[in-house]
């Protein structure tokens, strides 16, 4: 059984035409094209497919609604860095291809695909929000979701350029890591101290709590659906996450 760890973004919906244009900045160009209509009725060209078909126009109130539930089919392109640079090495070994790109600043990008973009409700976090879920098609993409700093720092800087309230790293746990929150840089270093999100929660709860955390205030309710290195959970979060990516020395 793979791993399918993957960001979520939480976005206001007036807010959904600047997370798919800053998505559209980072994706590999020769991937085909996919037109996505906005609730106001303006659209934006996503590099990529919709259900592996190019040329498709789509509506997003339709995606969220489930009336068609495929996903973006994207290839997201990183800066390079130590993790990005294994994973181009043994793409290359193993005769697949080279994902290096070059930035039209003369950078290298790594190309990674397909990942799944997903778009759902997220009401229950925020009225008037939508999740929007990316998620790498191969268990050592995952691994490089968790372990890669490039790729941590795009999905920060990504929320934090469109205002949103919430960004999250699912890595198939009891916790959920929490990597940005109300404009603030939360868990975004690679290795460093991480900030855990309980997945039972009820998302609004979780959320009051977690901005109350973040404040310094006492938790008022006796579920701690929040916690930090000095919570006990956090070891057992740590040790159980790293059995189950099969990786040495997670520190999240």
């Amino acid at each position: 059984m793979g791993i399918d760890y993957s960001f979520e973004v939480y976005v206001h919906q007036h807010h959904a035409v600047d997370l798919l244009t800053a998505v559209a900045a980072l994706c590999d160009s020769d991937q085909g094209a996919t037109t996505v209509v906005l609730p106001d009725g303006t659209s934006v060209v996503l590099p990529g497919t919709y259900g592996y078909q190019t040329g498709r126009t789509v509506t997003l109130t339709d995606v969220v609604a489930g009336r068609d539930r495929s996903s973006f089919d994207l290839s997201l392109c990183f800066p390079q860095d130590g993790p990005l640079r294994g994973y181009r090495n043994d793409q290359i070994h193993n005769s697949v291809f080279d994902p290096a790109r070059t930035w039209p600043d003369g950078s290298t990008r790594i190309a990674m695909g397909y990942i799944y973009l997903d778009v759902y409700d997220g009401s229950a976090l925020l009225p008037k929000h939508w999740m929007f879920g990316f998620t790498p098609a191969t268990s050592v993409q995952s691994r490089l979701f968790l372990s890669s700093p490039s790729i941590r720092e795009t999905f920060t800087t990504l929320a934090m350029s469109i205002a949103a309230p919430l960004c999250l790293l699912d890595v198939e746990e009891s916790h959920k890591i929490v990597v940005t929150a109300q404009g603030r840089r939360i868990s975004t270093r690679v290795p460093g101290p991480c900030v855990l999100w309980d997945r039972r929660a009820p998302k609004d709860q979780a959320y009051r709590q977690l901005l109350d955390y973040l404040a310094g205030q006492p938790e008022e309710s006796t579920a701690k659906w929040i916690a930090g290195p000095e919570h006990e959970v956090y070891q057992t979060f740590i040790d159980s996450l790293t059995h189950s990516s099969g990786m040495t020395g997670v520190h999240c």
